[in-house]
């Protein structure tokens, strides 16, 4: 059963979704904006965020109107019971699958920039019990990670980017106007899924302090969100040009061997941004782990959910071994089972239940 200790404040709210958010997306965000937009693609991430900040009202609004209500029974007010356990079932394959691509892309980035000779199954499983590990300690201690992590790792490592302007030619970007219309559209479609984890907060609506703020931390969460992703696609291709940049792999991890300090009173950065992006995931997972395990505690009835994180770490092991090789991770990260998942998680599923919310008010006042 969940404590009334259990509670979040709005600024550890704000700093978890961030966490969260901030993932593996990152990384390969501004190549795919370049080959499908050009130089075009703030306008994609502009709109995108809008959209998602609307999805994130609609989440707030119905966490608002149920206050200290696990997402099981909000989806049973609003759903029915039957519809509730799919919409769990929904969530939990959708964040299982997450954390085995999570994961595994983590594994690759680490295996190629630090530990060459580790295996990839070590890298792995040893990330998975550690955030295992940490999710048992539940959301509140999760949260205050989070803090730390944003405040003293992830604005300096912030600053640090700050100096590409240095090698910044920003007549890379143009043209700006010259893509099409209907590319601009498709994009927006896929870049929302860049935001993927703002969605966290139909579950963690629950441990909210103050829930009338909800739509303050969304909004917050997914501007900042935003704002980071702009940049690091603007400046990606200021620096490499459209044409390179979509011959990287990871074009914001690139950039760090471009950035030259002056005094160079700093080495390394490599490994100074890598461990600041590994504590990044480290959230992320487990965030993740304790959420399936609570939407499990929710499908079962069970008072006592913190064992589940250990019983899914052997199927996250397994899912992330499934791709063959990096370009299978993102083929199926891709893929039409992927893309549908996302979709239900992260619009279809908030905005049924909003509509709905909306129409029973209206029916309440006849």
């Amino acid at each position: 059963m969940i404590s009334s200790k259990e509670k979040i404040s709005t600024s550890q709210a704000v700093t978890l979704l961030i966490c969260s958010t901030l993932g593996v997306g990152i990384l390969s965000l501004p190549r795919n904006l370049v080959e499908k937009v050009s130089g075009a693609g703030f306008i994609v991430l502009i709109i995108s965020t809008l959209i998602c900040v609307l999805l994130g009202y609609f989440i707030y609004k119905i966490i608002y109107h149920f206050p200290n209500k696990t997402f099981m029974e909000i989806g049973e007010t609003l759903l029915t019971k039957p519809v509730a356990y799919l919409a769990c079932l929904i969530f939990l394959i959708y964040y299982l699958c997450s954390m085995g691509i999570v994961v595994r892309i983590f594994a690759e980035v680490v295996k190629m920039y630090m530990l060459k000779k580790t295996p990839t199954e070590v890298i792995i499983i040893s990330m998975l019990f550690v955030c295992g590990y940490g999710a048992k300690r539940g959301i509140e201690g999760i949260a205050r990670m989070s803090q730390v992590l944003l405040f003293l790792i992830v604005i300096p490592i912030m600053f640090i980017f700050l100096f590409s302007f240095e090698t910044a030619d920003f007549t890379n970007l143009m043209p700006i106007f010259n893509t099409d219309f209907s590319k601009i559209i498709i994009s927006v479609g896929s870049t929302i899924f860049s935001f993927s984890g703002f969605e966290l907060m139909l579950i963690l609506g629950f441990f909210l302090r103050n829930p009338s703020k909800g739509f303050k931390i969304q909004y917050t969460t997914l501007i900042f969100i935003g704002v980071l992703y702009i940049f690091f696609s603007v400046i990606s291709v200021a620096v490499f040009g459209q044409v390179e940049t979509t011959h990287l792999m990871w074009p914001t991890l690139t950039i760090v061997k471009v950035i030259d300090i002056p005094g160079a009173f700093l080495e390394n950065l490599d490994a100074l941004v890598m461990g600041a992006w590994t504590l990044n995931i480290f959230i992320t997972i487990c965030m993740f782990l304790y959420i399936s395990a609570l939407i499990t505690g929710d499908i079962l009835s069970c008072k006592e959910t913190n064992y589940f994180n250990y019983f899914f770490i052997p199927v996250v092991y397994l899912i992330s071994l499934c791709p063959q090789n990096l370009a299978h991770v993102y083929d199926i990260l891709n893929s039409k089972f992927m893309v549908s998942i996302q979709i239900m998680a992260m619009v279809v599923i908030p905005t049924i239940m909003f509509v709905i919310l909306i129409l029973k008010k209206k029916v309440s006042k006849i």
